[in-house]
């Protein structure tokens, strides 16, 4: 593609005709032209037409021309379109106004980041011209054109053709995207643009994706069918332009004239006395474009992102753009008047240079303006940096809300950055508009801005401090961060606004900056002394934060003042801690400091309490470190969960008490007095830690635990210690439980491991009971019951919970005629606890108050726990061998009593068998007579299985005699049930067959007996009989029968009864208390009880006490059998003649009026039994 041939340019001074492009203006052939406007003179003539068209000439001139036009100056644009230097001073000046095509000259870019490449699209079809002939004197027919003088030239030539430029535009975010994007731009319109207009309409992918980012303008010197937008209309366009020219030849517009000068046609026309010089002409044009730069600019400032969070930025460069637009206006009218006047001779160029002069004298010299717009781009250069920072940190901050944030009640602090100095302009804007009101007047404005690297400076410095503290303070709840722009030139640059209530308090509020490194100035086994170095800010105090190297979570501690020393305490000997600090003031923290490392001193053979810590595990992070004994465990009974600990030879006490009455405390507590822990200790010990998802309503202990102390010289007492720690009686779990609890007291009591004397019994209460429940006595006496006689003097009253007033609990005690031991004035042997204080933290976080209470609470666990201590020295050993038996024969009853119940219910149902067998034989005596059959109904108790899958229990069966003999049973292994409690010498005590041990075993069922009634008939029964006997029987022998199996049955359970007699004696010699669970009566209070209270497990409950309630009725029954008065003991001798034993039958009249006697007796002495059975004295 070649350039656009520029025509030989011919000087009017020899006569010759003068080249000019036409710029779409209708020029014609013989129209007049004054080139000192470069206008056209219409409805003025200086030939007459007809003549003219005579002598003109016309002939085609074909001729197509296509340039790329990468270059956007008024040069390059002028020269493309054939423009003279005179032309263009007319242009610059706003002396023509161009059409068509031509007003691609007042295309200019808006912006400085447009990547720009234009294709311009050239054709000529003819050109008219006049023959020399014509230019004649003789042809001209008004003459006054001369005397008139307002034309200096006569249009003697038209070339005629057309036009067309496609503007390509595309914006580009960045400005060093614009080279690129332009070469990019360039290598597209050369693949689809081609001089011939041949190219494939058809684009690639990538180069539709290109094209569909371009802006397209379209001016030509026709009109088109609609307004095109796109690249692909531009090519639509193109391609068809040939094809559209030659159909509308008509449409052909001037594009070059030939201007003829009038002076050689007559002397006295007008002429175009001088022309401006060049350099005149290159410095307006310089100017010119100088302002559109700036407009430009401009644009670019009120475009930027960051301008939309500061108007008064956008502001201040639309109000300059529009100022440079009226003074571009002002200056082109300027130039266009003295040009004028130039050019007729009028005027010098002197007037021109003024011009220039002025406006370099003007607040639009270019150093100013220029300054002016730098300022701005950098501030905005800065804005961007400090809102990238705020995106990449992720801060959130209000920007230029302030009214929404002041009246927000619930924000209390308002830390504001505010920038001061985006409105410095001010002076300038306002300068500008009085210029622009007054242009002759002489402007004094000097540029006298502050400091620029001062603005700086202030600016970075605070933005940059303000965004490290909104980062480390982003989360708090009373302060909020914002930003804005206010003018203040007292601070430049920016500053910091506090606003406290919706009030603004400071107008320079000081952030506190990062603070230089700790000074260790010294250290110790635990602490380390430090200085601070002050900080020239508004601070409140310092937080130091420091760990141990090898954790990972920092700790705390904030100074009270400005003082610059402060101490670490507590810390580990022989470690090394990091430590860094942050400065405080109202509002939040600094940034941390850099970090230290400091190692504090080895302990010195550490001592007493020290050295068992050392020892320990901790168990906590808190402030208070709470450490675990390093205990030495040993299960004497895994199953059973007895367990003894010991540390460290002894004083023996055993804890026991309700759940929840603060047993594992108070054990915790004892521990921490015998190994001296003092209220200024920030630890303390604990034996008891057990994990558990138990709830409150549970015991927190699981195991009979003996923890045993030997010896040490830090010890305040001066013995060796053994507590024993037992499970909470009365949890809800139920009596079950507290069963459970008993087999594993006299388990331990009973093993070789366990302990054989005991100095005290300590029964733990609560100190608010002042009444006891049915539930709570219950738990006294199922406590006192498990102990011998002579521990009574053993038992002591631990009262938690307690205050500097009587316990209430005493008074229930003593009401309850609870058998403890009394002191000096009647009142149950007690200690006074409160261990609320145990655990708490004494650190600076807690109030004043509150450390004098915790305190106080303290010393008085103190001086309790030694008074108790000092008892304990006093009180003898007792030893544990009547409180083994005593256990052992409450364990042997209950598992004689397990199986003596299904015995006598199976021996009460051959005594109903044989009285309705007899009934019905004396009512069919005459069908036995004439020996006939008959049918009657009988009860008959018949043995089943009842699964205990899933409960966890244990059981002993007698596979041979298919019974159970003990029922629950704590062995789950075969080959130990020799030691199951119904075993003595190897020889089963409860079941029928007396079978040895080792057929017993442990099964997935128990075995019960129902009672059920069947029909049978007489000969059937007799049958029976008969094959046992092996002859035949009369009703007599039948009789004999069915007694000989009921004295059987008897006999089997004369040596059981002899054990529940002798069972019962010795426990009422030797037990402390009666089993609460052998009474009816108070079982049935247990029982109403736990229905009212209705709590969590009460149906089980329930359940466990109505069968304790059963074998509690069979035992007092027996009791009072193997006890009875000497009215019963006349009776029991008289009947012992008797073969039945246990139960008489008779035979004839006397038989029967004996068994009505013997019916009516029976009635008066009945008592409801388990499983619907009665018992009566007789009977048994």
């Amino acid at each position: 593609m070649g350039a656009y041939p520029c025509k030989k340019r011919l000087s009017s001074q020899d006569g010759s005709p003068m080249e000019m492009a036409a710029l779409g203006r209708p020029f014609q052939v013989g129209m007049l032209y004054d080139c000192r406007t470069d206008s056209l003179i219409p409805d003025v003539t200086l030939w007459d037409l007809e003549n003219l068209k005579k002598d003109l000439n016309i002939k085609p001139q074909k001729n197509t021309q296509v340039n790329i036009i990468t270059l956007d100056s008024l040069d390059e644009k002028t020269s493309i379109l054939n423009m003279t230097d005179p032309l263009k001073a007319s242009f610059l000046c706003g002396l023509i106004e161009v059409d068509g095509a031509a007003k691609y000259l007042n295309d200019t870019k808006s912006s400085k980041r447009q990547s720009r490449v234009t294709l311009h699209y050239s054709t000529t079809t003819r050109m008219e011209q006049l023959s020399k002939s014509h230019l004649g004197n003789q042809n001209v027919v008004y003459p006054e054109v001369f005397e008139q003088k307002s034309a200096t030239h006569v249009v003697t030539g038209v070339l005629y053709g057309a036009q067309a430029f496609f503007v390509f535009e595309q914006w580009n975010s960045k400005v060093e995207e614009i080279r690129d994007n332009k070469e990019k731009l360039e290598t597209l319109i050369k693949k689809y643009f081609s001089e011939d207009g041949k190219r494939d309409l058809k684009m690639t992918d990538a180069d539709k994706e290109t094209a569909d980012h371009l802006n397209f303008t379209f001016y030509g010197d026709f009109l088109l069918d609609h307004n095109p937008t796109s690249f692909q209309d531009a090519m639509q366009i193109y391609n068809n332009l040939p094809k559209h020219i030659d159909k509308v030849n008509k449409l052909a517009v001037p594009v070059q004239v030939w201007l003829y000068p009038l002076k050689h046609l007559n002397a006295q026309a007008a002429q175009l006395v001088q022309k401006i010089s060049v350099t005149l002409m290159f410095k307006s044009q310089e100017v010119l474009e100088e302002l559109d730069e700036h407009i430009m600019r401009c644009n670019d400032i009120m475009k930027d992102s960051v301008v939309n969070n500061f108007p008064i930025i956008r502001k201040n460069a639309d109000e300059c753009k529009s100022m440079l637009n009226q003074y571009k206006y002002i200056f082109r009218k300027e130039l266009a008047s003295v040009l004028t006047n130039f050019r007729g001779g009028n005027a010098s160029e002197e007037e021109l240079a003024n011009i220039l002069k002025k406006k370099e004298e003007s607040p639009f010299k270019k150093c100013v303006i220029t300054g002016w717009l730098d300022k701005s781009e950098k501030e905005i250069t800065m804005l961007r940096s400090f809102f990238n920072r705020i995106k990449e940190m992720k801060l959130d901050m209000v920007i230029n809300d302030l009214d929404t944030l002041i009246y927000n009640t619930s924000i209390k602090n308002i830390v504001c950055l505010t920038f001061t100095s985006l409105h410095v302009c001010q002076p300038y804007m306002s300068e500008i508009k009085r210029y622009l009101q007054a242009p002759s007047r002489k402007s004094s404005y000097h540029l006298s801005e502050p400091s620029e690297e001062l603005i700086i400076e202030n600016f970075r410095q605070h933005y940059q401090r303000f965004i490290e503290f909104a980062e480390i303070n982003q989360s708090s709840k009373t302060t909020t961060f914002f930003v804005h722009s206010i003018p203040d030139v007292e601070y430049l640059g920016a500053t910091i606004y506090l606003y406290k209530c919706g009030r603004l308090i400071n107008h320079n509020f000081q952030l506190p900056s990062k603070p230089e490194t700790l000074v260790v100035d010294s250290q110790t086994e635990d602490s380390v002394t430090l200085m601070f170095r002050p900080l020239k800010c508004d601070l409140e105090g310092y937080r130091v934060e420091y760990k141990r190297l090898e954790d990972e979570e920092w700790k705390t501690i904030s100074t009270t003042d400005k003082s610059v020393k402060f101490t670490i305490t507590k810390l580990r000997p022989a470690s090394t801690y990091q430590l860094r600090h942050r400065a405080v003031c109202e509002v939040g923290v600094s940034q941390a400091s850099d970090t230290i490392e400091v190692r504090t001193l080895p302990l010195k053979k550490p001592t007493g309490r020290h050295a068992i810590k050392d020892k320990c595990k901790e168990i906590n992070g808190g402030k208070l470190r709470l450490y675990l004994l390093p205990l030495k465990s040993q299960f004497i009974n895994t199953v059973k969960k007895i367990e003894t600990c010991s540390f460290g030879n002894r004083t023996s006490i055993m804890v026991l008490g309700a759940t929840g009455s603060g047993k594992s405390t108070l054990i915790d507590a004892m521990v921490n007095y015998i190994l001296g822990v003092q209220w200024e200790d920030d630890f303390r010990f604990k034996l008891i830690h057990e994990e558990t998802s138990r709830s409150q309503a549970e015991s927190q202990t699981s195991a009979v635990t003996a923890y045993e102390m030997n010896y040490q010289d830090c010890f305040k007492v001066p013995y060796s210690f053994t507590i024993i720690d037992t499970p909470g009686f009365g949890d809800t779990r139920g009596i079950d439980q507290d069963k459970q609890i008993t087999e594993q007291i006299r388990e331990y009591f009973s093993s070789p491991q366990g302990v054989q004397h005991i100095n005290a019994v300590c029964f733990v209460v609560q100190a608010s009971q002042a009444r006891l429940t049915h539930t709570q006595k219950y738990i006294f006496e199922s406590i006192l019951s498990i102990f011998g006689k002579d521990i009574i003097n053993n038992i002591l009253v631990l009262i938690t919970f307690a205050d500097g007033q009587r316990p209430p609990v005493l008074d229930a005690i003593t009401e309850s005629n609870i058998p403890f031991p009394k002191d000096e004035k009647g009142s149950p042997l007690f200690f006074k606890f409160n261990n609320s204080a145990l655990f708490v933290n004494h650190d600076e976080t807690n109030s004043s108050d509150d450390l004098m209470v915790d305190k106080m609470f303290w010393d008085m666990g103190a001086k309790s726990m030694e008074r108790f201590f000092k008892a304990l020295e006093k009180m003898d050993a007792k030893s544990l061998a009547l409180t083994k038996e005593v256990l052992e024969e409450r364990r042997r009853l209950e598992t004689v009593v397990e199986g003596l119940q299904p015995q006598i219910s199976n021996a009460l149902s051959k005594r109903e068998e044989i009285r309705q067998t007899r009934d019905i034989l004396n009512k069919h005596i005459t069908d036995i007579e004439s020996n006939k059959d008959y049918e009657y109904e009988v009860e008959e108790t018949e043995t089943i299985r009842e699964s205990i899958a899933g409960t966890g229990k244990f059981i002993t069966n007698c596979q041979k005699c298919s019974f159970t003999c003990h029922y629950p049973c704590s062995l789950p292994n075969d080959v130990d049930k020799i030691k199951c409690s119904a075993m003595k010498d190897g020889v089963c005590t409860i079941c029928p067959g007396k079978c040895e041990w080792n057929i017993h075993s442990n099964q997935q069922y128990r075995f019960i007996f129902e009672t059920k009634r069947v029909k049978k008939t007489h000969d059937e029964r007799k049958k029976i009989y008969e094959q046992a006997q092996g002859e035949l029987m009369t009703t007599e022998q039948q009789y004999k029968r069915l007694q000989h199996e009921l004295e059987t049955l008897i006999n089997l359970n004369k040596k059981r009864f002899k054990e529940v007699e002798d069972c019962i004696k010795r426990i009422n010699e030797i037990a402390l208390r009666p089993n609460p669970l052998s009474s009816p009566e108070y079982i049935e209070l247990l029982i109403q009880t736990e229905e009212q209270e209705a709590k969590p497990g009460r149906m089980e409950r329930v359940k466990s006490l109505r069968e304790m309630k059963e074998k509690a009725i069979l035992i007092a029954k027996l009791n009072e059998e193997l006890s009875p008065s000497n009215q019963d003991q006349d009776e029991r001798k008289k009947d012992s003649g008797n073969n039945s034993g246990w139960f008489s039958t008779c035979q004839g009249a006397e038989g029967k009026a004996s068994v009505k006697k013997k019916s009516q007796k029976r009635k008066s002495s009945e008592t409801t039994c388990p499983q619907n059975i009665k018992v009566t004295k007789q009977n048994l």
